[in-house]
């Protein structure tokens, strides 16, 4: 006699077994995906009081467990190193860790690619904020605070690791995705050159940022002695930053757009003369510098043996 499959059997049927009956399905979409109840239900083709019934009554999948054991995967906690570093926080209540970010209405697109990254930790989408008028504390003067747009995660307990995090521990992590949020974030993106804003960070954050950016990505990068709340990117490191961001970033959202691929304000970059001493390609003007000499009598002197790169 053939047997039917589950699948083929009427609800009605003792045989028949529904994917909300089973650990695995619920697992998945509860823990992984992130689903909530109307969610699954919707899904499952079934009623939410069903869903719960199976979920939390049967598999014992409760808010409580979710919040106590679901895991970043590495991209999401590279974009919460980032954002740290730039314009997120993590709730500062000891029972409240939830991850909150917001941007300007003009980086909507910026906010959505990190609540998409999210999304299996948030309850809801994104919420717009409308802008108001601001006064001074003196209230001489008021501005406009433009519209944006926020979103904030579940309460998860995985948060409370990078909520303990110093900026040096922060640091300590940084890669070329985490690298690129904190730059959009915090950076700007002038004719020649990157600055990113560490206002927040202690000096010896400052001179430890810096170290971790020469070590990890080989930045040439300065604090000017006028104005220490930003560090400073030379004109070659400014083209690597761009080059990283691009790679790890989608280019169409608007964030590129303004900061890096239609900002009008960027150079041309410049052609660098390099010379060849014993068998190695150096920076003309660092050969220069190094050995105490004029540059446009140097210029003179190696001209036909002058390399020009971008």
């Amino acid at each position: 006699m053939k047997i039917k499959k589950t699948n083929d059997l009427h609800k009605n049927d003792s045989r028949f077994k529904a994917i909300y009956q089973d650990y695995d399905w619920c697992y998945q979409k509860f823990m992984i995906e992130g689903l909530n109840h109307d969610e699954m239900a919707k899904e499952a083709d079934c009623t939410k009081r069903v869903i719960q019934k199976w979920c939390v009554e049967r598999h014992r999948l409760t808010q409580k467990y979710r919040q106590q054991h679901k895991q970043l995967n590495n991209m999401q906690e590279d974009l919460i190193i980032g954002s740290l570093l730039g314009d997120g926080h993590i709730d500062k209540r000891d029972t409240q860790p939830v991850f909150i970010v917001e941007h300007a209405a003009n980086q909507k697109d910026y906010l959505y690619f990190k609540y998409d990254l999210m999304k299996d930790f948030c309850n809801i989408s994104p919420s717009h904020i409308k802008g108001t008028v601001k006064y001074f504390p003196d209230n001489s003067k008021g501005y406009l605070v433009q519209d944006a747009y926020r979103f904030c995660t579940r309460i998860h307990d995985c948060f409370l690791e990078y909520r303990n995090m110093t900026i040096k521990n922060l640091l300590d992590k940084l890669n070329s995705f985490s690298l690129s949020i904190w730059i959009l974030d915090d950076g700007y993106r002038g004719r020649s050159n990157w600055q990113v804003c560490v206002a927040n960070f202690a000096d010896c954050e400052k001179e430890y940022a810096m170290k971790m950016l020469r070590q990890k990505f080989n930045l040439d990068c300065y604090i000017p002695n006028l104005d220490n709340r930003y560090i400073h990117f030379k004109a070659n490191s400014t083209r690597v930053i761009d080059d990283i961001i691009l790679k790890e970033i989608p280019n169409n959202l608007d964030i590129i757009k303004y900061k890096i691929t239609e900002n009008n304000q960027i150079a041309s970059p410049q052609k660098r003369a390099y010379i060849n001493i014993d068998g190695e390609d150096i920076l003309l003007t660092e050969y220069c510098e190094k050995n105490n000499l004029p540059y446009k009598s140097t210029w003179a002197k190696f001209k036909d043996e002058i390399k020009l790169v971008i």
